[in-house]
């Protein structure tokens, strides 16, 4: 799929939600649209792994290639953090960041991450039992109209969602250096490694720009470069989340409470906020939410920018 195609689903998407040009039903029908896209596109990306005998051969180098980039792209991210922060007297001990309305209160749930694994599933058992590569052209083509469909659907969400703008008014641009950090750590760890596994500097850039956000990332280079390149971009994504839980104690208390943003890259506004606030401390709840607001939205724009370097 060509890159404009993206950028443009995603810019008509922003600019019909930030102008407020759907009404109250129209919006609560949009997360259909994505969600039902969404659906489609990991059924397929699933079907594709499963039509592929090259990639179905390397299954286990994928994976253990998959969590070096996850790990590369949270110490990369870690550090970033760690060394801009290092000699702030501030430390973010103070009540700058702190929010009452915190939306980690609640334990974020698994639901979603079931879901899309249950999905894949689908698609590679049924590719494996009845589909060959005969089909794949038929199957690009589904998943090139519902990419399209996903991406307008995000644009839309992040048009109607004004409050990462109140966030910066409130607190200042300051904010904005958590996700900046992190963001070319995340590249910068996955390039280095990239480069001693075999990988050029535009795969592991696109792999790393991910940023948690596993579901979007993987479709994204499956349909730009290759089902094995989505393959691993999926799983590493899958891995970040899952050391994030795992590390973050450890990132706390060796790398200071700031730093506690960095592992979870896009998920810090959802999956990891819980465990963010947990180990960080209240203060570090809006930080996260901005940090993972912003990644979030910079995915479906440097994923393709960089694999078509």
């Amino acid at each position: 799929m060509a890159s404009w195609l993206i950028f443009f689903s995603i810019g008509l998407g922003f600019l019909i939600g930030y102008s407020s040009l759907l009404n109250r039903r129209l919006i609560r029908y949009n997360k259909y649209l994505t969600n039902g896209g969404l659906l489609i596109l990991l059924f397929s990306m699933g079907a594709k792994i499963g039509m592929d005998d090259q990639v179905l051969s390397q299954i286990s180098q994928i994976g253990f290639k998959a969590f070096l980039f996850a790990l590369s792209a949270i110490v990369g991210s870690v550090l970033m953090v760690y060394i801009f922060f290092k000699n702030d007297s501030k430390s973010y001990k103070n009540d700058s960041f702190s929010s009452s309305e915190s939306e980690g209160d609640e334990p974020a749930g698994h639901k979603d991450t079931i879901i899309i694994a249950v999905t894949v599933m689908a698609g590679l058992i049924i590719a494996l039992l009845y589909l060959d590569m005969r089909y794949i052209s038929i199957m690009n083509q589904i998943s090139n109209y519902a990419l399209i469909v996903l991406l307008f659907g995000v644009g839309i969400d992040i048009g109607l969602n004004k409050e990462m703008m109140s966030y910066l008014v409130k607190y200042g641009w300051n904010i904005m250096i958590f996700p900046v950090l992190i963001a070319i750590g995340s590249i910068l760890g996955t390039v280095i490694i990239g480069y001693l596994i075999g990988f050029n500097f535009s795969e592991a850039a696109a792999v790393g720009a991910g940023f948690g956000w596993y579901s979007l990332s993987g479709i994204i280079l499956s349909q730009m470069h290759s089902v094995e390149l989505g393959s691993i971009a999926f799983l590493s994504n899958i891995f970040r989340e899952f050391l994030t839980f795992l590390l973050l104690p450890f990132v706390v208390k060796r790398f200071g409470r700031a730093a506690s943003i960095a592992p979870g890259g896009a998920t810090a506004m959802d999956v990891t906020l819980p465990m963010i606030k947990k180990v960080g401390g209240e203060e570090m709840v809006v930080p996260a939410l901005v940090s993972g607001m912003v990644l979030t939205t910079l995915v479906p724009i440097l994923v393709p920018f960089f694999i078509k370097l």
